[in-house]
């Protein structure tokens, strides 16, 4: 098996269960690459350093962090530093692991989007000075050539942006989409705090399990939040020929296995 987890960097995401079992899973032949966030982390980094966070919500309902000059460096400087505390934890376990940068590996690439729009009171802000984009390309040959060799990759939400030479941020969910079709993955996983797409996020029952790009209307309009973003990677990575996707809950102790069991929002094409 060849697979995509994503992991996020929010508060509330347990990582140990999630590593040791990649570690597990990769003595036992299966490969896999490892795309995580870094929001929690960031957060703190911005406090420690008084730069203030801004998140922003854009007029189609999409809540993102406005990412200036001053707040790319700090952005770069914790996604990477949540990383190392992945790798650490996969050296916990003997699982051989490796963070790809992509400023010095060129693994992936972005665009960057310069201007924003801002919903604010229904009217509309216009943005300027951003330094987060979207994924271009993945190169699939260096990713895959690690996994061939029993490595994890670590992917951090990061893109190196040609026009400016910089490591942009980058959507975490969409990334792992971007990986997945790149490298031909049997399966995308996206782990969060909560057990999947629901009907009523207080409500664990309105889960919904299964879908698929027949009846994506329906998916689309019970997504609510940072679910919209992570709906939208699934239905990417499904356009690209990634055979399932799954949105599951990460506080499990084996939260790869128990996706695959279907305790989770499994989505076809």
């Amino acid at each position: 098996m060849i697979g995509v987890v994503k992991v996020g960097g929010a508060e509330g995401n347990r990582l140990e269960p999630l590593l040791a079992e990649l570690a597990s899973r990769t003595v036992d032949g299966e490969r896999w690459v490892l795309v995580h966030g870094a929001s929690g982390i960031m957060d703190r980094f911005c406090g420690e350093r008084g730069v203030p966070v801004r998140m922003i919500t854009s007029p189609t309902g999409y809540r993102s962090r406005f990412v200036g000059e001053t707040e790319r460096a700090v952005f770069e400087e914790a996604a990477m530093a949540y990383g190392a505390l992945i790798k650490q934890g996969l050296d916990g376990f003997c699982a051989q692991s490796e963070q790809l940068h992509p400023a010095r590996l060129g693994t992936v690439l972005a665009k960057r989007k310069d201007i924003l729009r801002e919903s604010v009171n229904g009217r509309i802000r216009v943005l300027r000075g951003n330094y987060s984009g979207t994924v271009s390309s993945v190169d699939s040959s260096a990713v895959t050539k690690k996994i061939n060799e029993g490595v994890i990759p670590i992917m951090p939400p990061l893109g190196l942006d040609r026009e400016s030479g910089l490591a942009i941020n980058i959507d975490g969910d969409r990334l792992a989409a971007a990986a997945a079709g790149s490298i031909r993955a049997d399966v995308m996983i996206i782990l969060s705090n909560v057990p999947g797409l629901m009907k009523n996020i207080n409500e664990p029952s309105s889960l919904i399990k299964s879908g698929s790009l027949a009846n994506w209307e329906t998916l689309e309009y019970y997504a609510q939040g940072n679910m919209k973003r992570k709906v939208v990677a699934c239905r990417e990575a499904l356009e690209a020929r990634v055979p399932r996707v799954c949105l599951a809950d990460g506080r499990e102790e084996n939260p790869i296995a128990n996706a695959l069991r279907g305790n989770a929002t499994c989505l076809v094409r």
